[in-house]
């Protein structure tokens, strides 16, 4: 079954070879009659709190199937639909065919900016893997009186932050911490700073330790308001991450230390 893909870690290129000789409308159907067994679905208000948590209304995906290795998802190819930036997926994605052939436009990640690459054609024989660290994908807009559904599997990078690009002109406009802990810390690091709590530099500098370099850098921002010389004791574990960006920011730092 589908869900075995990410039941264990396998090269992308094996789980690409595996959909296309699988039935994978068959599989992805079975996926769906399994959430309405799961105890999650045992009472009308914890079924609505599951379906939330399946759904991402801005994207019209539905999570199926969710391990720590990655998860299984379904798309809604609307028609249409207003054009909203461009998303970086870090990791590896696996897209496959359902009811329909779709089509994707794949971008080159350079930087600060993006170029365009092509356009692939998604048939059931024929799964496409988008490696997160150089390319980026969008759904084409179809003109077909339906738009038909597009599956799957993603396996994240949660070291890796999503970056967000203008449309048109395909230059960064922001960031997205991916993993779910880096945004708590980071907020939690900002809160801390906002109340001046006397215990913040001590929980930043356990959190300068965090393998997300925007959250270690966040700890060394807040040390190094009260206490610069301890905080510059950091940096060489900071520059452990080989980072661009976090190299970048330390590097006026140094010059001045």
């Amino acid at each position: 079954m589908i869900k075995n893909l990410i039941s264990r870690r396998m090269p992308p290129e094996r789980i690409r070879q595996t959909i296309a000789t699988l039935d994978m409308t068959t599989e992805v159907k079975q996926l769906i009659s399994h959430l309405s067994v799961q105890s999650e679905f045992a009472t009308a208000q914890s079924r609505r709190a599951a379906i939330m948590s399946f759904t991402n209304l801005h994207t019209a995906t539905l999570i199926l199937h969710c391990t720590s290795i990655g998860n299984i998802s379904i798309k809604t190819l609307t028609l249409d639909a207003p054009r909203s930036p461009l998303y970086s997926v870090p990791g590896q994605s696996i897209l496959f065919a359902l009811d329909r052939p779709f089509e994707i436009l794949r971008y080159t990640l350079d930087g600060q900016h993006l170029r365009k690459a092509d356009k692939v054609v998604i048939d059931k024989a024929n799964p496409v893997i988008i490696d997160g660290r150089d390319t980026l994908f969008d759904y084409c807009q179809g003109h077909r009186e339906h738009g038909g559904l597009a599956g799957r599997i993603n396996l994240p990078d949660r070291s890796a932050d999503i970056s967000v690009f203008d449309r048109v002109s395909l230059r960064k406009i922001a960031w997205l911490p991916q993993d779910e802990s880096a945004a708590r810390y980071l907020v939690s690091l900002e809160l801390l700073e906002t109340i001046q709590d006397p215990n913040g530099p001590k929980v930043a500098e356990e959190l300068i330790y965090h393998y997300h370099p925007a959250v270690a850098w966040k700890a060394f921002q807040m040390l190094y308001r009260t206490d610069r010389q301890k905080a510059m004791s950091y940096v060489p574990l900071l520059k452990k991450h080989r980072n661009t960006r976090l190299d970048n920011l330390l590097q006026p730092l140094e010059a001045t230390a």
